[in-house]
Parts: structure tokens; C-alpha cells; sequence
């Protein structure tokens, strides 16, 4: 189950969501529900947009069943942000569309982790929290541990660079960043360059907010081999990974990642932080 309610901070409480023939969504809070005070979080791990209607009429459900009920939401995947601005005329702004419905639920305070852009938390989204990549990585320890060797953070674009430097602070190592060269015309990438020298046995390790179909990380995980003895690992927040894991076999070593879209993972390739 994608979304879910947790009470006071503890306590799980299921509710059944199914969808109508006509393809609409429906809620209901379950029986067990307290009828006393609560403080009520919605956990919605928001895969499709299913997910975000479920999101919302949970939301109702609790506003109506406890009138007067404040509501935290934490969604870790921050739907539509990847859409931040208006490229071509036309085209509609999906960032500032689900910043207006969230703010429209009149939550207490809404957490995301390591929100893609800067828009929806600059006069965007209300009382919103960020949870940064170094927090949950501080938290987990788990590259702490499996990069113990001074390992080397890579930013992979310009975008990058600041949770690059924050991450490095755990490993204590440095920071080189990567750019993509990319086709004027097509906007495809056509290249990957690495302002680094050969840094002997150190690990690499990649760090982003969002792997899609990750060839991003396989181009520039193909100039860090050339590099280093050591490995290349990958750490991102949100891992779609909507060309599997396949892809990254033989260029990367390691993929960490906090927030996994596929139910499972190779575990012998993959570690996912616990939730």
C-alpha cells in the first residue's frame, strides 16, 4: 500500500482504498480508527497518480470523520517537481500544479526528502520541511561503513554540487564534479566529462536526488572507471529505476539508495534504507 496513516506518531491504521469501474478512486477510514484525539500523519509514497488522489481523500476521510483534526503529510517523492518552470509556450507548470493542491489540503506541516528543486520549497509549498540527503544518509551509516576508504563524492552535474559537499562531510573525503555534454538541438546526452585526476584505490561515490532510467550514472560511471582501482558506488534518494538494475551491472559496484519505486531490489547489489 502506497499511502498510509499512521496515529500519534505510532500507530498504523489501514484503510481500504479501490478504485470504480469508471476508474475513480474511493476511500474508507477502517473501523478500528480511535474515536478520541489524534494526530494523524499520511505517509504517501507516491508512485502513479492513484497515489496522490488516495493521498487526498484520505485527507478527507480524516478532516471529516475528526473535525477540527491538524494533519502532517510526508511524502518523500515530491510528485511533478522535476517540472519547475515553463520551457516552451504551451506547456503547463506541474510543479506549481500539485504545489497548489497540496497546499490546498490545509496540512500542519508536510515533510518531502530531498526536494528536486528549490521551487517548491521557496514560496511553495506551506510549512513544508526538507528533509536534506545528508540527514538520511547520516542517519542510515550505511555508506559509512561500506565507503569507509576516504571515498571521493561526485557531483554529476552543477545542480549537484552543494549536496555533493554536505555528503562528503560523512565520508570525509573530497568532492570533483562531472557535466554533461549534451546536443543543442536534441537535448540527448552525448558525453560525460570528470574535472578529476586519477585518485589511485579511493572509492567513487555518485550522489543525486533522482534516478530515472540512470544513464546519467552508466555514462559517468564509464569515465570513473578510468579513475580509480577502487569502486564506483551510487547513492540517490529516489530510485525509479525504470530500466532496471541491469543497466548499471559492471559499471557501478554498489547502488544505495532511500527511497526505492521497485518493490524489491537485488540485494546483493542494492541496499535500500530501512522505512
Amino acid at each position: 500500500m502506497s499511502v498510509k496513516i499512521f496515529v500519534n506518531e505510532k500507530f498504523h491504521y489501514p484503510h481500504k482504498a479501490f478504485i470504480f469501474p469508471g476508474g475513480e478512486v474511493q476511500v474508507r477510514l477502517s473501523d478500528g480508527m480511535p474515536a478520541t484525539t489524534i494526530r494523524p500523519i499520511i505517509r504517501a509514497d507516491i508512485r502513479n497518480s492513484n497515489d496522490i488522489m488516495e493521498t487526498f481523500l484520505v485527507t478527507d476521510a480524516l478532516y471529516r470523520k475528526y473535525p477540527g483534526v491538524e494533519v502532517r503529510l510526508v511524502c518523500p517523492y515530491f510528485p511533478y517537481a522535476r517540472q519547475d518552470r515553463v520551457c516552451y509556450p504551451g506547456e503547463a507548470f506541474s510543479a506549481q500544479v500539485m504545489i497548489n493542491l497540496i497546499n490546498a489540503q490545509g496540512y500542519s506541516s508536510v515533510t518531502v526528502w530531498d526536494a528536486h528543486s528549490n521551487v517548491i520549497l521557496r514560496n511553495g509549498i506551506h510549512r513544508v520541511e526538507n528533509v536534506s540527503a545528508y540527514s538520511l544518509i547520516d542517519e542510515w551509516g550505511e555508506l559509512d561503513f561500506l565507503c569507509p576508504n576516504n571515498g571521493v563524492v561526485v557531483a554529476p552535474d552543477k545542480g549537484a554540487v552543494v549536496r555533493a559537499e554536505e555528503v562528503s562531510c560523512i565520508l570525509n573525503g573530497g568532492v570533483v564534479q562531472a557535466e554533461k555534454i549534451r546536443d543543442p538541438n536534441t537535448g540527448q546526452i552525448t558525453g560525460t566529462v570528470v574535472h578529476s585526476d586519477h585518485i589511485g584505490d579511493k572509492d567513487f561515490l555518485i550522489v543525486d536526488d533522482i534516478c530515472d532510467g540512470g544513464r546519467t550514472f552508466t555514462e559517468l560511471a564509464k569515465k570513473l572507471k578510468e579513475l580509480t582501482t577502487g569502486r564506483v558506488l551510487l547513492y540517490v534518494t529516489h530510485g525509479i529505476f525504470s530500466a532496471g538494475f541491469d543497466v548499471f551491472r559492471g559499471l557501478i559496484d554498489h547502488i544505495y539508495v532511500a527511497n526505492c519505486f521497485p518493490a524489491e531490489a537485488p540485494t546483493d547489489f542494492v541496499s535500500v534504507m530501512p522505512q
